[in-house]
């Protein structure tokens, strides 16, 4: 059932991404606005990373575990670590977002000069803020499935 949410909410976001409000149609080619490698990378990699040192590759395959949907799956004992690893994940990712929020607006910034002579400044706010939207999706995600662990845990 959790991996349906999960589909349901993705899906739900790729229409809304590239939903063309003032035609009523769907625009496939719009979702180059909201998928961004680099800026994917910079909020990704560093939670995952900090998330395996911090709590061990156990809790870290347990919290995907979790992710997935199969919460019964994972021993009784190794709920409450992988309760903690998904609720450090969820935060890490607020915080990378956060910084890949700051350090695009820096570059951009520091370009000024360059991105007004384009003629526009939202397509460079647009880069900047794409990385907090990231750590959004992917702390919403730990948090229903950080829930899901609490849940059990008082069972």
């Amino acid at each position: 059932m959790m991996v349906i949410a999960h589909l349901l909410g993705f899906v739900l976001i790729f229409i809304a991404c590239t939903f063309d409000f003032m035609h009523l149609a769907l625009m496939p080619e719009k979702i180059q606005y909201v998928l961004d490698i680099p800026s994917l990378i910079i909020v990704v990699l560093p939670t995952i990373y900090y998330a395996i040192s911090v709590h061990g590759w156990k809790s870290y395959g347990n919290s995907w575990k979790a992710l997935l949907g199969s919460v019964k799956n994972i021993d009784k004992g190794q709920l409450e670590p992988t309760r903690l690893c998904l609720r450090d994940l969820g935060n890490l990712s607020l915080i990378w977002g956060i910084l890949g929020t700051f350090v695009g607006a820096i570059l951009m910034l520091r370009e000024m000069e360059s991105v007004l002579s384009q003629g526009s400044l939202f397509p460079a706010v647009a880069i900047s803020l794409i990385t907090l939207f990231y750590g959004i999706i992917l702390y919403m995600l730990c948090v229903v499935s950080k829930s899901r662990i609490e849940r059990r845990l008082v069972e």
